[in-house]
């Protein structure tokens, strides 16, 4: 029998671990290896970001495009980060509110929010739990998130249930069956560029990587459900990158790409 008392304790605990986690970890500032100098949260600091994932997330405007006919161009970002896909749909004409458990993460978003004239909101909250009435967005979208919560599946029933009828999300989550995973399992690194090293922080504390017959499995609620396999690799293997041609590159992407991108319906 499980005591649900202490299942509320744990799950708070590795919640705040993620929440601790990626408030020290800013993952977009992988863009900044060659730019040392830049001032965290300056204007150039999101110029480089904002340029870099529209170079390595090549299937960004795919995504966009699939929102982009939502019955209500509401739209909420689970996990905004710091708001770096979240301002490209602003500027595309959707109404955008982030969420995210990392507090630095969201302060980030609002500068950003605040050098480029944008309006959203951004809130500290739990993708298990998301803060919202049901049916209270025309599209949901979230990019390499939902992975790193303790409860994925939960996550992905949680946009289905704020999401209109008719609405639609996309959903990106790690492949299993990847080039990247492989590379990681002979190498035995770490999934995300931790800023210490150390034995406790080696590491996000959760990190799923999953096959898509299980993100299909976790997505069966939806009226329509297809799944893409995306980026082959992109600014960790920087050097191997700039070798490979862009053609080549998205055509392997299809086969052993790190992204599974679910486009889904309600």
């Amino acid at each position: 029998m499980i005591d649900e008392k202490n299942h509320v304790i744990e799950n708070r605990d590795m919640l705040k671990r993620i929440a601790d986690f990626w408030s020290a970890q800013l993952n977009n500032e992988i863009f900044l290896r060659n730019h040392p100098n830049v001032l965290r949260g300056s204007r150039e600091y999101f110029e480089i970001i904002l340029a870099a994932r529209l170079k390595y997330i090549y299937y960004l405007p795919k995504m966009i495009e699939f929102l982009e006919t939502i019955p209500v161009k509401t739209l909420l970002e689970v996990g905004c980060g710091m708001g770096t896909d979240t301002v490209v749909f602003e500027s595309k004409g959707f109404q955008v509110t982030g969420i995210d458990l990392a507090s630095a993460h969201l302060q980030l978003a609002s500068r950003l929010f605040e050098y480029y004239g944008a309006r959203g909101s951004f809130l500290e909250a739990n993708a298990e739990r998301l803060p919202f009435s049901n049916e209270a967005f025309g599209g949901v979208y979230s990019f390499g998130v939902l992975h790193h919560t303790p409860n994925t599946a939960l996550g992905i029933s949680e946009i289905h249930r704020v999401l209109k009828p008719g609405g639609r999300a996309v959903v990106m989550l790690y492949n299993r069956n990847s080039l990247n995973n492989f590379a990681h399992w002979v190498t035995r690194k770490g999934f995300e560029n931790a800023v210490k090293r150390d034995a406790a922080n080696s590491d996000a504390p959760v990190t799923y990587r999953f096959t898509r017959k299980q993100v299909g499995s976790m997505c069966s609620m939806f009226t329509k459900c297809e799944i893409s396999t995306e980026y082959l690799f992109g600014a960790g293997w920087s050097r191997i990158y700039g070798l490979v041609p862009k053609q080549v590159h998205e055509k392997l992407s299809k086969i052993w790409g790190w992204h599974l991108v679910a486009y889904l319906e309600k």
